[in-house]
């Protein structure tokens, strides 16, 4: 295990070791979950396929690229952070899960008080308008440098600012 990780780290990786074993790997599995539903919408009309990945790569994918789900929400839920973010949305969240799979995760107390202590000792420390002014700087980063990449390839795709 740790020459895996050593090798990943080399080539500028971020390995992460799981804290428990589990069928398929962490990231396959939250891209099935994410393709799944982009395959309902895609088949049910809602979008297109370009229509969809215009919506994820301008949206979530950049969102994600610069901080994950979990800092996202937390910056979701405003100065009350994930918590409020919970309390707000988390009901919503909730009736659209049921619709989607069986194996339920419910938004109770205790999964509050289990993310709201994570969040804390993650990001506790840092005021959220700096996490904010952080997270929009690299969004505007990201954007940035895939316009000039594009433009120095004569691709003509369109900057997002």
């Amino acid at each position: 295990m740790d020459e895996a990780v050593a090798f990943y780290a080399a080539l500028g990786k971020k390995p992460r070791v799981l804290r428990k074993e589990i069928p398929g790997f962490v990231a396959n599995r939250l891209q099935a979950a994410l393709f799944r539903e982009c395959v309902y919408l895609v088949s049910e009309g809602v979008v297109t396929l370009d229509e969809l990945d215009d919506i994820v790569t301008n949206s979530i994918g950049l969102r994600w690229a610069t901080g994950g789900p979990f800092l996202s929400f937390h910056l979701g839920g405003g100065p009350g952070g994930l918590p409020a973010f919970i309390k707000h949305l988390g009901p919503g969240l909730e009736k659209r899960w049921e619709s989607q799979s069986e194996e339920m995760v419910h938004l109770d107390d205790e999964f509050v008080r289990l993310v709201t202590d994570q969040v804390e000792n993650s990001f506790g420390a840092v005021p959220y308008e700096a996490l904010e002014t952080e997270r929009d700087q690299k969004e505007i980063a990201i954007v940035r440098s895939l316009a000039a990449l594009a433009a120095s390839k004569g691709t003509g795709e369109k900057s997002n600012e």
